[in-house]
């Protein structure tokens, strides 16, 4: 986890391997896989150095090395479906269905 500063100065520590993208216009704003957007104090140069010192520090320079699980993909689609007011579902009603979810037995 890295952590940054909201602009109201709370800290928030975000995974960086959800984060999609970043932006600044002119405040930086992180965008997360599930649509989320967070704006934070710290420059984009700044947030950039955190997200490569994050991933040296656990061994790996391969944003790659630990890909977003199934069920963390399946639930940012379906939140993005349900956020979208373009999009229409096939159900009645017009509301999605919640994300599919496996249980994994041993």
């Amino acid at each position: 986890m890295i952590t940054l500063s909201r602009l109201n100065g709370t800290i928030v520590a975000i995974n960086p391997d959800l984060i999609t993208w970043i932006e600044v216009t002119p405040d930086t704003t992180v965008s997360l896989l599930g649509g989320d957007k967070i704006i934070v104090r710290e420059s984009l140069d700044e947030v950039v150095t955190r997200v490569v010192a994050f991933r040296r520090a656990v061994g790996t320079g391969n944003s790659q090395a630990y890909p977003p699980s199934s069920q963390v993909l399946q639930g940012a689609a379906w939140r993005r479906e349900s956020l979208s007011p373009d999009r229409s579902t096939n159900r009645p009603g017009g509301k999605p269905s919640a994300p599919p979810i496996s249980i994994r037995h041993k």
